[in-house]
């Protein structure tokens, strides 16, 4: 590397730190994290509770499965951003990364019905043999990163010296805001409501002709609501958008 090269390498490293610096201090957007990390979950949950009771009456075992991924989902991200807000930052990065896992599935189902079948009723060997990180990355059409899922393991996975400064006494004077942990959920749940949204046509019974409760009108619940929420988070917030892998 020439000194040139090494100079404009610094410049933009400190260039965006500053951007990311300024985008965390800004407390419009915070707020629209936050808000984003309590709306999100709570319309999965309405929706997910609701396609699980109607495919267990009907006996669909892949919209079955699906009510139920989405619940856990829901459920994963409420955990997540109640320990966020009790600056437990490294538990609750332990279940962003169980979030990334989910997401994966949810993508998965809008592809195939037939994996939420599998996924619900598949043998042990099964569900080792497709439903693992690796494997649903691999199978997927969408372009997951895998850069992306080592860095969540690494800081919320198995133990692992680099998520030492999650935790309240290890964080160096020089680290970024802990905001950044909200920025990173917000933006991993407005992925999994696209992921969500996009499979409802196989399992949401107000999209299905034949379920007796079609009005494809209402449905997702909350969709209006998460649509404005998520135009407004990404319109006043910087930090919004993915960086580049």
């Amino acid at each position: 590397m020439t000194i040139s090269s090494d100079v404009d390498e610094r410049a933009t490293e400190a260039s965006a730190r500053a951007f990311m610096e300024t985008g965390l201090a800004n407390d419009r957007a915070q707020a629209l994290r936050e808000r984003v990390a309590i709306d999100v979950p709570r319309y999965l949950a309405e929706n997910g509770s609701r396609i699980s009771f109607h495919h267990w009456l009907g006996g669909d075992r892949a919209g079955l499965g699906f009510g139920l991924i989405t619940e856990m989902t829901a459920d994963l991200a409420k955990g997540a951003g109640q320990l966020f807000t009790t600056e437990l930052f490294y538990p609750g990065a332990a279940l962003v990364r169980q979030l990334l896992e989910c997401g994966y599935l949810l993508a998965l189902a809008e592809e195939r019905k037939e994996e939420m079948t599998t996924w619900l009723d598949g043998s042990a060997e099964e569900i080792s043999s497709m439903f693992k990180p690796r494997k649903m990355r691999d199978r997927s059409v969408r372009a997951f990163r895998l850069g992306e899922y080592r860095v969540h393991c690494e800081r919320g996975g198995h133990p692992h010296r680099d998520g030492q400064d999650l935790l309240r006494g290890h964080r160096s004077g020089d680290a970024l805001s802990t905001r950044r942990h909200w920025v990173d959920l917000a933006q991993h749940l407005a992925e999994i409501w696209d992921f969500f949204c996009a499979a409802l046509p196989l399992y949401e019974p107000r999209m299905l002709r034949d379920s007796g409760v079609y009005r494809p009108a209402d449905a997702p619940a909350g969709r209006d609501h998460v649509a404005a929420l998520l135009e407004e988070w990404r319109r006043e917030d910087p930090l919004a958008q993915r960086l580049p892998a």
